[in-house]
């Protein structure tokens, strides 16, 4: 019988978002470099620390398989509960969703379960960006000064439509405007996994990206860490996020208007060509919702946390909460 430490992943299986957790998996056990490590679709493994990123399987530790936080962590068990409430450890990837949990009444975690670790793509993207901007020529950064050049714009919504609040992605309200795009700027897109045959998450088109069109998921931060400005197209999308999900940090970046918000076609346009970087007020909540001290550090700081599990000798697995029984 095997006594080396255990790390188990269970995966909700599903052919969308199954890349996105193998990689993360890979990651953190990178990190556990002397431990075994297993996994299967929904079950659990008993001698082993359970990680998942989905909020409704059983597991010691969870991080959520997206950034945006689309009250998500929040999410109601079937006896009005938290399902959060059943994990050892919750990771999170700031000190902003972590301070929304501990006011959230009805949340039984402490605040050492609660624990900021950043996002592990922003570091494999920043890494990418840092060799991209490393390998340019010359020639390269003189091209990307000239007047000529069509600015790079990248689309990239998210897959929910339409909310009883009122339409929350850009999907497919944008359509009809890509031919003007393209012929106005070096135009491409990235829909959202659930949207498209390939399965491979957006990562050349973003870092490559001067300006990001996107409403309201992970590309939206990830744009934002990365240096690029997000606009949100708010002549489609604005009301319906203002009151999608209250309380979400995206329900927030409306209220507050973080980012551009950009109320016609043509305001879009304007802001496409006069933009370069985000504002203060947009990177002052970025820190906030993803700290610089966690960038670089988030498979380091995942594992932590699995090692906590282990070291505290107790594997115990709380049992998922059922919906009452109809007599």
């Amino acid at each position: 019988m095997s006594h080396a430490k255990q790390v188990h992943y269970a995966y909700v299986a599903s052919e969308n978002l199954r890349l996105l957790e193998e990689e993360f998996a890979a990651g953190i056990s990178a990190q556990l470099p002397d431990w075994e490590s297993t996994q299967a679709p929904v079950s659990t493994r008993a001698g082993a620390v359970n990680v998942t990123f989905f909020i409704y399987r059983r597991a010691h530790v969870m991080m959520s398989h997206g950034l945006a936080d689309k009250n998500y962590l929040t999410r109601r068990d079937p006896q009005r509960g938290f399902e959060i409430n059943k994990y050892r450890s919750v990771c999170v990837p700031g000190d902003w969703l972590k301070r929304k949990l501990l006011n959230t009444r009805g949340v039984e975690l402490s605040a050492n379960q609660i624990k900021v670790v950043g996002w592990p793509r922003i570091d494999t993207l920043l890494a990418a960006q840092k060799k991209q901007l490393s390998e340019q020529t010359m020639a390269d950064k003189i091209a990307k000064l000239s007047p000529f050049r069509k600015i790079k714009v990248l689309w990239a919504p998210t897959h929910n439509a339409e909310s009883k609040a009122g339409i929350i992605s850009s999907y497919p309200g944008i359509l009809p405007y890509e031919d003007r795009l393209r012929a106005l700027f070096d135009y491409d897109f990235s829909l959202h996994p659930n949207l498209r045959e390939s399965k491979k998450p957006t990562f050349e088109k973003l870092i490559e990206a001067d300006v990001v069109i996107a409403d309201r998921g992970t590309l939206v931060y990830e744009a934002w860490a990365l240096g690029k400005p997000v606009i949100f197209p708010s002549w489609l999308i604005g009301e319906g996020n203002l009151y999608d999900d209250l309380g979400s940090a995206e329900s927030h970046i409306y209220h507050e208007r973080l980012g551009l918000h950009a109320n016609s076609f043509d305001e879009m346009v304007d802001m496409i060509r006069e933009v370069k970087k985000p504002d203060m007020r947009t990177l002052q909540f970025m820190e906030s919702y993803l700290p610089r001290r966690t960038l670089g550090r988030s498979y380091e700081l995942i594992a932590n946390c699995v090692s906590e599990v282990w070291e505290s000798g107790n594997l115990r697995i709380a049992k998922k909460v059922m919906k009452p029984v109809q007599v």
